[in-house]
């Protein structure tokens, strides 16, 4: 039901995903509905954005394993994202994008839960740029352009049935990520002597 949920509200949003949808969409019996989520809808929401978490968090990792460098992981990540909008006839795009612009900052509850995505997503990227040897305030940063370039890009080329803006926004992303200062190989520190 969870999975369900999470594309419904991707796709038509919060408000225009009834519990009934998702149990269609699901194959879940009614019943089954409120013993699992006796909050409700808000509930079902909640499980569905901390499932979009997930997601995200292992779409960083699975391009982390594709790459040579921060730039070709800005490339991986956004090709496996251009393939999903794609895919769904431009439908599809962020997990909590659709729910974010619908409910946040009026829903509380869920304006955390969304704030508790984009920060996985965050240290995610942070991480990795900081293993391809970006200083940790710069990788900060750069998640943060990332993470605001996939969103906006994704906006417009839903918008437009396109995905050509996205990947130029991608592309130009990445040769910026690419060319960004190194340090230099840490050397692993001898151990003191104790005394």
């Amino acid at each position: 039901m969870i999975h369900a949920a999470a594309q419904l509200f991707r796709q038509r949003g919060y408000h225009a995903t009834a519990f009934s949808d998702v149990i269609q969409a699901s194959g879940a019996h009614r019943g089954s509905t409120y013993f699992h989520f006796p909050g409700g809808k808000q509930e079902l929401a909640r499980e569905a954005i901390a499932l979009a978490g997930d997601e995200i968090v292992q779409m960083v990792a699975t391009a982390a394993t594709r790459y040579d460098g921060p730039g070709s992981l800005v490339r991986a990540l956004g090709d496996n994202v251009a393939a999903r909008l794609e895919g769904s006839g431009y439908s599809s795009e962020c997990a909590i994008a659709t729910m974010v612009l619908e409910l946040a900052p009026e829903n509380e509850e869920l304006s955390i839960e969304f704030e508790k995505v984009f920060e996985r997503w965050r240290q995610a990227l942070v991480r990795e740029f900081e293993i391809s040897g970006i200083a940790a305030g710069r990788a900060a940063d750069l998640a943060e352009l990332v993470m605001s370039v996939f969103e906006g890009g994704l906006v417009v080329s839903r918008a437009a049935r396109r995905i050509d803006s996205f990947r130029t926004a991608i592309e130009a992303l990445a040769e910026l990520v690419e060319h960004e200062p190194r340090l230099s190989a840490a050397k692993p520190q001898a151990a003191l002597p104790t005394v």
